[in-house]
C-alpha cells in the first residue's frame, strides 16, 4: 500500500507540473498572439495601402491602355476611309470605285446583270470659279455631291473622278433605258436651284451614258465609252444654244 501511495503521489507531482507547463505555455502563447496582432496593426494598414495604390494604378493604366488601342483604331478606320474618299465631297475617290466596281462585275457576270456608268462633267464650271471664286466653286462641287446621292440607290456608287467630273456606277439594272432614266434623275437633282453666299445658282451637267457588257467589259473600256458619250451630250447641248447678240 506504501508503494502504491508514493506512485500516487509522485504521479499527481507529475500532472501539476504537467499542467504548470500547458499553463505557462498558454501565456506564452497569448503572448505570442499580443505581439502578432501589435505587429499587423503597424504593418498592414501601410500594406493595405500599398495594394489599394497598386490596384488602382492597374486599374487606370488597364484603362488607358483600352483607351490607347481604341484610339488607335479609329485613327487607322479614320485613315483607311480618307484613303478612299475625295478629301472635298467626301465621296469615294477612283480607288474606291474600282474596288466597287470589280464587286459590281463578279455579281453581274454570276446573276447575268447589266451595270450602268454615267460620267457626268459640270457645265462651264470654269466660269463659276472665274467670277465667283474657287470657295464658291467647292461648294458647288460640295452641295452637287449631295443632291447626286440623293437621286440614286444605296446600292449605287457617286464618285469624284477629278475637277467638276463625277462617275456614277449603277448596279443591277435590267437595260440601257433604265441608266438613261437615272441620268435624266440625276440632271433633275444637279439643276436644283442652289442658295449660295453670293445668292442663288442654277448648275447644269453633261451626262454620258454606257451599259456592261454592252458597251465594254472593264472599267477603262466603259470609262471610255462614257466619257465619250458626255462630250457628245456637252457639243449637243452648246450647239443649241443660240449666239449671243
Amino acid at each position: 500500500m506504501a508503494q502504491v501511495a508514493t506512485v500516487l503521489r509522485t504521479t499527481s507531482q507529475e500532472m501539476n507540473e504537467l499542467a504548470l507547463q500547458i499553463d505557462n505555455a498558454r501565456g506564452l502563447l497569448a503572448e505570442l498572439r499580443t505581439e502578432l496582432q501589435d505587429a499587423r496593426a503597424q504593418i498592414e494598414p501601410g500594406i493595405s495601402q500599398q495594394l489599394v495604390e497598386a490596384n488602382a494604378h492597374l486599374v487606370v493604366t488597364a484603362l488607358q491602355s483600352q483607351a490607347d488601342a481604341e484610339q488607335v483604331a479609329q485613327e487607322l478606320t479614320a485613315l483607311s476611309r480618307a484613303a478612299e474618299l475625295d478629301a472635298l465631297t467626301q465621296l469615294p475617290n477612283r480607288a474606291l470605285l474600282n474596288d466597287r466596281f470589280v464587286r459590281a462585275i463578279a455579281h453581274a457576270k454570276r446573276h447575268q446583270n447589266r451595270l450602268g456608268l454615267l460620267f457626268i462633267d459640270l457645265d462651264k464650271f470654269k466660269a463659276i470659279n472665274d467670277t465667283l471664286g474657287h470657295a464658291v466653286g467647292d461648294t458647288v462641287l460640295k452641295q452637287t455631291a449631295r443632291s447626286m446621292e440623293a437621286s440614286i440607290r444605296d446600292v449605287d456608287t457617286v464618285s469624284r473622278y477629278g475637277g467638276d467630273e463625277f462617275v456614277i456606277l449603277l448596279t443591277d439594272i435590267a437595260d440601257v433605258s433604265a441608266a438613261h432614266l437615272v441620268s435624266e434623275k440625276v440632271a433633275a437633282a444637279i439643276a436644283t436651284p442652289m442658295q449660295l453666299s453670293t445668292g442663288q445658282l442654277v448648275v447644269s451637267a453633261s451626262i454620258g451614258v454606257c451599259v456592261y457588257p454592252d458597251d465594254g467589259l472593264e472599267l477603262e473600256d466603259l470609262m471610255i465609252h462614257a466619257d465619250a458619250a458626255m462630250y457628245m451630250a456637252k457639243k449637243t447641248k452648246e450647239a443649241q444654244v443660240p449666239p449671243s447678240t
